[in-house]
């Protein structure tokens, strides 16, 4: 049988004049402060990123070229639609262009920034003329082909009809196992109701894979969720979306530049993803600058909790969220992602347990029935809130059974999730839980005083006999503004940072 599918894409394209592209198209990016850390964390310089989309035009003149160091910024192409063979990775609907500029558009004239301006690109066409695809072995092979291309992100701005979306999908699976082995960062689409079968808003695979960040949108004003949006919970009740990001009236690079207008817009999750992607980019630059651990997990975690609280459900209500076994607001998940924020929060570095400062992140272990704390040893700021947010794999098993490598012919079979628990102590008191008995994501928001002192406690619950590894990232700053004091705020961090590293190496 042979299942319809269609990619997450609401509204129509609708071409600007030169005119007023200018006004439109540096809005998303600066929304998010995407610029900002585009200074601090790097624009993504030796990152490939795997696009799985309608192909790419890599004639536009953001996205042509070479990159800083001289390499061809398109690192490959492929079709992987069999029903169109002789394409052999164009873009003919112009979806994959209008992704590819949001994660690393760079426009010679500056008009328009993507997130990550010099990042490169795997252009695997997996959507055929008509923006979709007949089964999901076609994005299979095309996952395939951009690991084997090197990609360290992968773009998925696509979603199956189909609500059957509890995270065991062959690619919800297949992109749980690339991250877990792989060490690759997935951002996927969550989805749009006005695509859902049935109207239904929950959340679709592969949206519903357990190591994705899994991106829903906001509105025009970027303030609030998307009445168009999908939201919690996934088939199995999980908390999906993780985050939201605008994708709204967003101007991209168009397809048809060489008879059109250079830049079009459209609205739709699809639009939303890539602002993730491409900040994923920018950390990974980082990291390899800057010897922090590149992990999907450090990557999420830190992500997530930089994430802001600023951001209303469809119904104007403010985020609810990290109560106990409902770790993350139903509509936008951890909240709209800051890019800012998370260029503090990751280059505050990694603290292992014990004694840490107000803001840090770690790549930890815990044993089986056994527990990890960390004191924050900081004098907190009266009525600020601590943020936490704890993630972990679930174990994703591959039989290569296919004549090209990685591919729809692979068997992928998921395991039983181990759970842990994540616990803020107030004077050795419990006062906040997250302990959700499905997510692999557990997420703690909550008010602290400055005359108490704070542990966070990750437990291992149910887990493996050789234990199960997590990252843990937490921040109990009032995160400035960007500009002067934020910029001091991440030097600050940064040389510390560097200090305990000598004094490790010592």
């Amino acid at each position: 049988m042979t299942t319809k599918i269609r990619l997450a894409l609401a509204g129509a394209a609708v071409a600007f004049g030169c005119a007023g592209v200018a006004e439109a198209i540096n809005l998303s990016v600066p929304a998010i402060n995407g610029d900002t850390s585009r200074t601090q964390l790097g624009d993504g310089t030796g990152v490939i990123v795997g696009i799985l989309d309608s192909g790419v035009d890599d004639t536009h003149p953001a996205l042509t070229g070479n990159d800083s160091q001289g390499n061809p910024r398109l690192v490959a192409e492929g079709n992987f639609v069999p029903t169109e063979p002789a394409n052999t990775g164009d873009d003919v609907h112009g979806h994959g262009t209008w992704v590819s500029s949001v994660v690393l558009g760079n426009d010679p004239n500056g008009n328009f920034l993507g997130m990550a301006t010099d990042a490169r690109f795997v252009n695997a066409r997996v959507l055929n003329n008509n923006n979709g695809f007949n089964t999901g072995s076609w994005v299979e092979n095309g996952v395939g082909f951009a690991i084997s291309q090197g990609a360290d992100v992968l773009n998925l701005s696509l979603n199956f009809f189909a609500n059957a979306s509890n995270g065991n999908q062959e690619l919800d699976e297949m992109l749980d196992w690339a991250a877990q082995t792989q060490g690759i960062s997935v951002a996927v689409c969550a989805g749009n109701i006005s695509q859902a079968q049935n109207n239904d808003p929950r959340v679709r695979s592969p949206g519903s894979a357990y190591h994705g960040v899994s991106v829903g949108l906001t509105d025009f004003d970027f303030d609030q969720v998307a009445s168009g949006s999908s939201i919690a919970f996934t088939q199995d009740g999980r908390m999906k979306p993780d985050v939201v990001a605008p994708g709204t009236s967003i101007t991209m690079a168009n397809d048809d530049h060489e008879t059109q207008a250079d830049y079009t817009s459209a609205s739709g999750c699809s639009f939303a993803t890539p602002h993730v992607a491409g900040l994923m980019a920018q950390m990974i630059d980082a990291g390899r600058t800057n010897q922090l651990s590149t992990s999907p997990l450090v990557i999420k975690s830190t992500l997530m909790n930089a994430a802001s609280k600023d951001v209303l459900d469809k119904q104007g209500n403010p985020w609810d969220g990290a109560s106990t076994r409902r770790p993350l607001d139903t509509h936008s998940g951890a909240g709209q992602i800051d890019g800012a924020a998370t260029a503090i929060q990751y280059l505050a570095g990694e603290h292992g347990e014990g004694m840490v400062p107000a803001i840090g992140w770690d790549l930890g272990e815990v044993d089986p029935l056994d527990s990890v704390e960390y004191e924050i040893d900081t004098t907190l700021v009266n009525d600020s809130m601590l943020t936490a947010t704890l993630t972990w794999f679930r174990d994703v098993t591959r039989i290569d059974r296919g004549a090209q490598g990685l591919d729809a012919a692979d068997i992928f079979t998921s395991e039983e999730l181990n759970d842990l628990d994540l616990l803020l102590l107030e004077d050795g008191v419990p006062v906040a839980v997250s302990d959700s008995l499905v997510d692999n994501v557990e997420h703690i928001y909550h008010q602290v005083s400055p005359q108490k002192t704070y542990t966070l406690r990750v437990e291992g619950v149910d887990v493996d006999l050789d234990g199960r590894q997590f990252s843990l990232a937490w921040s109990a700053l009032a995160v400035p503004e960007p500009g002067a004091a934020g910029l001091a705020l991440i030097a600050a961090l940064a040389l510390t940072r560097r200090r305990g590293a000598l004094r490790r190496a010592a």
